[in-house]
């Protein structure tokens, strides 16, 4: 009686942490380099135009087509690999989810750096 009870327990108990390991996944292992890459340029879009930002006196700024044009080489994106990323994301809500953590990571690193 007692081995059957500690064989369930402990059964259990491996139970729970497969589940527990399953929920851990590595957010980076599931974005390929072009996801990164989108990610780091949407950041940088976002830092650039003024969204975030804790002065209210800033004025968001639209940015033209050569800044965005040196964002895109600066991250190794052309527009064909951006639409493409865009229409992925649209297919596939999880994933964009996953990007914007990694550039709300990004922008949070980026924020804390320059103060």
């Amino acid at each position: 009686m007692k081995f059957s009870a500690a064989f369930r327990k402990s059964f259990f108990c491996f139970v729970i942490c497969c589940l527990l390991s399953g929920c851990s996944e590595d957010t980076l292992s599931r974005l390929d380099k072009d996801d990164i890459h989108f990610a780091g340029f949407y950041s940088d879009y976002l830092l650039k135009s003024g969204v975030v930002t804790d002065n209210e006196d800033i004025v968001l700024a639209a940015l033209d087509a050569a800044d965005i044009n040196e964002l895109l080489v600066r991250h190794a994106l052309t527009r064909e690999s951006l639409k493409s990323k865009i229409e992925k994301y649209k297919k596939n809500p999880e994933l964009w989810r996953l990007v914007l953590v990694q550039v709300r990571a990004n922008i949070v690193k980026k924020t804390d750096a320059g103060q």
